[in-house]
């Protein structure tokens, strides 16, 4: 709905174009000095149709945007012509109508140009967001629709058919105070505006110091119009304003429509700065070189006495002004670096802005990105790139802005950064296009360098430590899991033999009490007879006890293993699990003996095998040159402590492998093995 509302505007506006240039088409024709100069027909009728087209854009996007609504209350500028177009054809020609009408005309023309004009204020007073300054700043706004009111009502004071458009009013009644009073006020809201305008440009950078560099080229082009058409009729001795002299001011406001749009809609807000750096040193050079040769012209020839005609003064001084510009030059440059770029363009505040950011970021995380903020603010670079070099870790890096981080490798100006002769790192800096860097701009930036280097030592200081930190505690948390391992594997080890214990031994050692006793309650002469028959079966039962412990006490640490070496002891192993188990020794590990943790590892890796695979089991054992490769296969059944004989593999400085395939798993293990001594 509101969108609709916008383009209506335009649709009206189009047609008060319209019929403006028909009107003043009939009263007069539409190239003549007064059409072009006092009415300001195309350029103000199309600055009128510019606003409602880039409010209607800005409301279509921004329907809450306050700027497009009043670049639709501005539009009212194209109805305002039309009418007053309309009143002089009647009243000065011969248009249809009657002279009341005309009045009347003349009077709704000066009802509605008023809000108009004080629109433009409004806008000004609130670009680029839409939002004051501050709120302190309301009474600007105050005062500016206080001053319309007041306007508006003397206007609405003074009879409709009496009226005549730029008569003075100031002595009739009440309607003159309320006349000056109004125009007073705005003239202070126009005033408040423009100090707004300025404290805004001083205050923002990057995308919003465009933006407002858009606008306020928009108004310092509307300044210099009013300025011109103020000066020349006075210069040329009171004569009429010349369609030239206008020019400019019609220019500008043509401008201010497309400007605010950019600025608001972002639309391609290209190198503004730079345009208008540019733009600002041509002017002032000229308007310097200008002033010098006219002055020198004159003071030359009232010396000599030749007025200011005649070859010798002009040649003298074109000499001095070229011999003056040079430094002047340096001036002109510094101060339109200053408009155009703000803070970018004073070295000793971006230097001090830098130290106190430096000081705000001793970390490496908040550090390189405020550096490289600093870096790209004070030359005015398009991109910045911070490296910090670290020793015992990966570089640090920061890039600005922060969504061109995907491609650090950009090409561009780079200033090592070098502390007490080490280089810890560079910055650098990408330059627009069209805006190289100046011998200045370079300066400042090595001086950037040089005092950003404790802070980058100091950071990398940091950044080691972190990393440090960060390895210990991954250390704690490996020492913690070794140890929940260690834990988890002597509680299951522990289970184990409480297992083998009852299965083994004490399936022999339940029955001997009551045996026993039975002994005990027999005669002396029943016991002898009874000897083979009792005691045989306890007998027997205590060495399958003792036997069973023997393998238990084997499993825990086989004597075998240390006495006679680990394919003897592999051996007794596979024979004394019973299965169909084989073991092959290559030639290469035949009597040799390793490190008693090697051997221990490989012992116990095939004790847990063989307790999970099911027949047929096989145990390859080879040592070629300092490594022991042991190899087991069988089916699995499903239990295998692959985590256990990892730790246990590890510990020794050995790595495991497995694969499984079919049911048929296949562990592999390679232990450092050098040669001790070998077996005779």
């Amino acid at each position: 709905m509101r969108a609709r509302i916008a383009w209506a505007v335009l649709g009206l506006t189009t047609l008060a174009v319209i019929l403006d240039t028909a009107f003043t088409a009939a009263h007069g024709s539409l190239m003549s000095e007064a059409t072009w100069a006092d009415h300001g027909w195309p350029l103000i009728s199309l600055a009128g149709a510019g606003c409602a087209l880039m409010g209607a854009l800005i409301v279509s996007r921004y329907p809450r945007q306050p700027l497009g609504w009043l670049l639709c209350a501005a539009s009212l500028i194209s109805v305002t012509l039309a009418a007053e177009a309309y009143s002089a054809w009647v009243l000065d020609g011969d248009g249809p109508g009657s002279p009341y009408w005309a009045h009347v005309s003349a009077w709704a023309a000066s009802l509605l140009g008023w809000p108009a004009f004080t629109a433009l204020i409004m806008v000004f007073l609130i670009s680029p967001d839409g939002h004051l300054l501050s709120p302190r700043w309301r009474w600007a706004a105050r005062v500016t629709v206080v001053g319309l009111s007041l306007h508006t009502l003397g206007t609405l004071t003074i009879r409709p058919g009496e009226f005549v458009y730029g008569e003075q009013y100031g002595t009739r009644g009440i309607s003159g105070p309320l006349l000056i009073v109004g125009v007073i006020l705005v003239a202070a809201g126009l005033v408040a505006s423009a100090v707004s305008l300025v404290l805004r440009l001083r205050r923002a950078r990057d995308d919003v110091r465009r933006q407002l560099l858009w606008v306020a080229s928009s108004a310092a082009a509307l300044a210099f119009g009013v300025v011109l058409i103020l000066l020349v009729p006075r210069i040329q001795g009171g004569q009429e304003l010349t369609w030239l002299a206008a020019l400019p001011l019609h220019v500008a406001q043509l401008a201010v429509p497309l400007c605010v749009a950019v600025a608001v809609l972002r639309h391609r807000l290209l190198e503004i700065d730079l345009i208008v750096n540019r733009a600002l040193v041509l002017a002032m050079a000229t308007g310097l070189v200008a002033v010098g040769y006219v002055a020198v012209v004159v003071v030359v020839g009232l010396a000599v006495g030749g007025g200011t005609g005649g070859f010798w003064p002009s040649l003298l001084a074109t000499a001095l002004v070229a011999m003056a510009f040079q430094p002047l030059r340096r001036r002109v440059v510094r101060v339109a670096d200053r408009l155009a770029f703000g803070a970018a363009a004073a070295p000793y505040e971006a230097l001090a802005d830098f130290s106190r950011r430096l000081g705000d970021s001793p970390d490496p995380s908040a550090l390189l990105p405020a550096v490289a903020d600093a870096a790209a603010h004070a030359v005015n670079a398009s991109r910045a790139i911070v490296l910090l070099h670290v020793e015992a870790g990966p570089d640090r890096m920061a890039v600005w802005p922060p969504l061109g981080a995907d491609d650090p490798a950009a090409s561009g100006v780079e200033m090592p950064v070098i502390d007490r002769g080490e280089r810890l790192g560079s910055i650098t800096v990408a330059m627009p296009a069209g805006h190289p860097l100046r011998p200045r701009e370079q300066r400042l930036l090595a001086d950037l360098a040089d005092q950003a280097g404790m802070a980058f030592r100091n950071a990398r200081l940091t950044a080691e430590l972190s990393g440090q930190v960060e390895q210990l505690g991954h250390r704690t948390r490996d020492l913690a899991e070794s140890r929940r391992r260690l834990i988890s594997a002597g509680d299951a080890e522990r289970s184990r033999l409480e297992r083998a214990i009852a299965r083994q031994v004490v399936l022999h050692l339940a029955p001997l009490p009551d045996r026993l006793r039975q002994l005990s309650h027999l005669d002396h002469h029943a016991t002898t007879a009874l000897d083979a028959a009792l005691l045989g079966p306890l007998v027997e039962s205590l060495n399958t006890a003792l036997e069973a412990l023997r393998e238990i006490t084997r499993g825990v640490f086989p004597a075998q293993l240390a006495r006679s070496g680990l394919p003897t002891a592999l051996g007794s192993l596979l024979a004394r699990a019973g299965s169909t188990g084989r073991l092959v020794v290559e030639d290469s590990a035949v009597g040799r003996r390793f490190d008693p943790w090697v051997e221990a590892a490989a012992y116990f890796c095939v004790a847990e095998a063989t307790r999970d695979f099911g027949d047929p089991v096989v145990v390859v054992l080879t040592a070629r040159g300092d490594q022991l490769q042991l190899v087991v296969s069988g089916s699995d059944r499903g239990g295998l402590p692959l985590g256990h004989i990892r730790d246990r593999v590890e510990a020794a400085g050995g790595s495991v492998s497995m694969t499984a395939e079919d049911g048929h798993t296949v562990v592999e293990v390679r232990l450092p093995a050098p040669e001790r001594v070998a077996v005779p």
